[in-house]
């Protein structure tokens, strides 16, 4: 079941309150916001003067705290044109850094052509995104944790934790910081994950609600910022 305002069983995900009465409320009504990790050239940074190398709820722009508990998983694809008409890949009929297309279907053509490395060693056309839906204890909404690009391999450290340990994926809490890194095209920050020991019973209560609303097709979830914030070079 998709709609969101009828109470599901391991409690009340969303608070109850006037105002809703009558309208039905799907996973695509909503977005959720995203662990956004400031970058040198983040509008929050320039135009707000965000700290760098912090990590934001990219819907209200509020430092999140850094413990954190995963609830499930999915994957996503995405391909962006890129920046320049001299890379590989470009397309002339999109404006440099627009998103091309997005699937979360791991069958899709377009997923098993271009996500994969050519025979001569060239990069995918196309980037597979870890998404990590998570609760943030004090935060009274869900928040996706997205590794791609340059923080892949932490989101596959972050998955491989959670798989190994028995129990459910949120039976156990996390930490998310930032590091610097430095390449030739300027230094960025990517995603940390180190482990804190289990989550605790209030963390539990609410992550087994929001599993039980949101988990089954995770496909219709709306993930806010999603294509303006990977689709950066430094993401």
């Amino acid at each position: 079941m998709n709609d969101l305002t009828v109470p599901q069983a391991g409690g009340l995900a969303i608070p109850s309150g006037r105002g809703f009465e009558g309208m039905r409320i799907e996973k695509s009504d909503l977005l959720i916001p995203r662990a956004k990790l400031m970058q040198p050239l983040s509008p929050e940074v320039l135009e707000r003067e965000m700290k760098v190398g912090s990590i934001v709820n990219s819907l209200l722009v509020d430092v999140l705290p850094s413990r954190f508990v995963p609830i499930f998983c999915f994957k996503s694809y995405l391909r962006f044109n890129p920046r320049s008409q001299s890379e590989d890949g470009f397309d002339a009929n999109y404006d440099p850094g627009e998103l091309i297309w997005r699937s979360n279907d791991p069958d899709d053509p377009r997923v098993q052509e271009e996500t994969k490395f050519g025979d001569e060693g060239q990069k995918p056309l196309a980037m597979t995104c870890f998404n990590f839906f998570s609760l943030f204890p004090g935060v009274a909404m869900p928040i996706i944790v997205s590794f791609s690009k340059t923080s892949y391999k932490t989101g596959k450290q972050l998955l491989s934790l959670a798989r190994f340990c028995s129990g459910d994926m949120w039976s156990r809490a996390y930490q998310l910081g930032s590091t610097l890194k430095t390449n030739e095209k300027g230094s960025y920050y990517i995603f940390t994950v180190a482990t804190l020991g289990t989550s605790d019973e209030a963390e539990r209560s609410q992550a087994e609600a929001w599993w039980t609303m949101f988990s089954e097709k995770a496909s219709e979830l709306k993930v806010h910022e999603e294509e303006a914030d990977l689709g950066g070079v430094e993401a």
